[in-house]
């Protein structure tokens, strides 16, 4: 090779590696927590045991104030899939339509409680991640009417600003007795094992 033809290449090479190393830094500041209270797994449960949940007196339920935290508003398209979800249709493909559908049956109870039982894994990479969880909940309307399900749930993940967001959920519950869930209900990962 001809030496101003090596020369061409080393100086393009070292400016190259300076931009390189500085959006390599970009990206990684941009990247989504693996482990630990920010990743896909606590997050899921978080959103199931804290997003979800409502006790007599709590205020009134807004998804976007509540929820808003774990989904991504301002770019709101994704596929959010519910068999319980309430009204005429389970299949939402903007998460902020979504969870307003949801609004009228979270404010319409007395309280909303959940317990996480077993089959939780995750599959994270640094821009998307899956999670599965299994977890029960005891809805008890304005009106006393109860009604327990145990339910599975999968959720994909879209790392957004450093911060993970739904963009794929998929739940399916069941109805069962009250009794068969009451010594679950409260219960996080950690002591479903």
């Amino acid at each position: 090779m001809p030496m101003t033809t090596i020369n061409t290449i080393t100086l393009a090479a070292i400016a190259l590696s300076g931009f390189g190393d500085s959006a390599f830094a970009q990206d990684a500041a941009a990247t989504c927590p693996q482990e630990g209270p920010g990743s896909p797994l606590a997050l899921h449960e978080e959103w199931i045991m804290e997003g979800w949940e409502r006790r007599e007196g709590d205020p009134a339920f807004v998804f976007a104030d509540k929820m808003g935290k774990y989904y991504d508003l301002e770019d709101a398209a994704g596929i959010y899939w519910d068999n319980y979800a309430p009204g005429d249709t389970q299949l939402f493909t903007d998460s902020g339509a979504y969870g307003a559908n949801w609004e009228g049956l979270q404010n319409g109870a007395r309280s909303v409680l959940h317990g996480m039982t077993d089959g939780h894994h995750v599959v994270a990479g640094d821009k998307v991640a899956s999670s599965a969880v299994g977890f029960v909940g005891r809805l008890e309307r304005l009106d006393g009417n109860v009604v327990a399900f145990d339910a599975r749930s999968q959720l994909g993940w879209a790392c957004v600003d450093g911060n993970w967001k739904i963009k794929h959920e998929l739940n399916y519950a069941w109805e069962v007795e009250p009794e068969a869930i009451e010594k679950t209900l409260g219960k996080r990962i950690s002591q479903s094992e």
